[in-house]
């Protein structure tokens, strides 16, 4: 994966190269932007894209045999087109098939009260809490038979290693939730399509300093003379 892939996302050293072994397809540069800024949307997006991209560069990743002329490439032409929504173009998926990754809604789920964990050694407060969200991987093929071999190959591909990724990356959930019914998108070409819908929960925590010491207790002594 070249670096005008992953830019926008990640900023990494270059991926290892997708002859690598499939275990290895989760260990690229979101592992290091990760562990610095902690999970967010974007991220998640560039992550499942990255994944995808490693698995149909090598046609022995790939399980349905007729996926494996399939082949993604960083330059044209490329047999799949592996792209975020925002950088889909409906020209580009006319004569191939294609994964289009679409960020949905998440929300903050709170599990303590105002998020409050307790205090540190150093006397800081620390807070914790937990966003649920989910992406869309839309499936796309010029045939209703390969749009649906497509979506399968998807599925299998994040639900194998959903428990791999959800313990190497600290998530509280990864894992494709369901598989839309097919549909014909409504083009000048025929394309149709199969949903696949991956959903994660990652607990975000933080910590604040005061930029003063607090008050101990303040003591008080009053002479009164009458």
């Amino acid at each position: 994966m070249g670096e005008s892939a992953t830019a926008d996302w990640c900023a990494s050293e270059e991926a290892p190269a997708p002859s690598q072994d499939a275990r290895q397809l989760i260990k690229h540069c979101v592992e290091g932007a990760w562990r610095h800024l902690g999970w967010r949307r974007l991220l998640m997006t560039g992550f499942l894209r990255d994944v995808l991209v490693r698995h149909f560069s090598n046609p022995r990743f790939i399980e349905e045999p007729d996926l494996r002329a399939a082949i993604w490439q960083e330059t044209a032409p490329t047999g799949i087109l592996i792209e975020s929504i925002w950088r889909w173009r409906g020209d580009l998926t006319e004569k191939r098939p294609a994964v289009i990754i679409k960020p949905n809604a998440y929300k903050n789920v709170r599990v303590l009260h105002n998020d409050f964990v307790g205090t540190n050694e150093e006397g800081n407060e620390c807070f914790a809490t937990i966003w649920v969200g989910s992406h869309t991987l839309f499936c796309i093929h010029g045939s209703g038979a390969g749009a649906e071999i497509l979506g399968a190959e998807v599925q299998r591909e994040l639900t194998q290693f959903g428990p791999q990724i959800a313990r190497t990356f600290n998530l509280k959930k990864f894992q494709v939730t369901g598989v839309g019914g097919i549909s014909e998108l409504e083009e000048a070409t025929e394309n149709f399509l199969v949903p696949v819908t991956v959903g994660w929960a990652y607990e975000e925590v933080w910590t604040l300093e005061p930029e003063a010491l607090r008050f101990a207790g303040m003591k008080f002594t009053f002479n009164l003379d009458c």
